[in-house]
């Protein structure tokens, strides 16, 4: 892994409106790449316990389901509503062993 990004939400922003952005994000990078591509390249992780997530952008599926999801949080909370941060190389693994979420 060697690159990933980390959104944060504020307390109370819903799960599942975060889940159901991310998958949103998938299905339109099947449509762009292709199921069997993205089944192979894209990852992600999602906090139990907190309103945050983790996409791995270390391929270009990865990183169309990284702009994606931005714009639909974007366009769904608006730009001051989360941060997010790309964070790559060793601190990227560190951040991906909390687990990803093979799609």
């Amino acid at each position: 892994m060697k690159a990933v990004c980390r959104f944060k939400f504020p307390e109370g922003t819903n799960r599942d409106l975060i889940e159901a952005a991310i998958a949103s994000a998938i299905f339109n990078a099947e449509c762009f790449f292709g199921k069997p591509k993205v089944r192979l390249s894209a990852a992600y992780y999602m906090a139990p316990d907190r309103p945050e997530c983790v996409i791995d952008i270390s391929s270009e599926v990865g990183e169309h389901v990284a702009q994606v999801f931005t714009g639909i949080i974007i366009n769904t909370l608006g730009e001051d509503k989360f941060q997010v941060r790309r964070i790559e190389g060793e601190a990227a693994l560190q951040a991906a062993q909390k687990g990803l979420k093979q799609t």
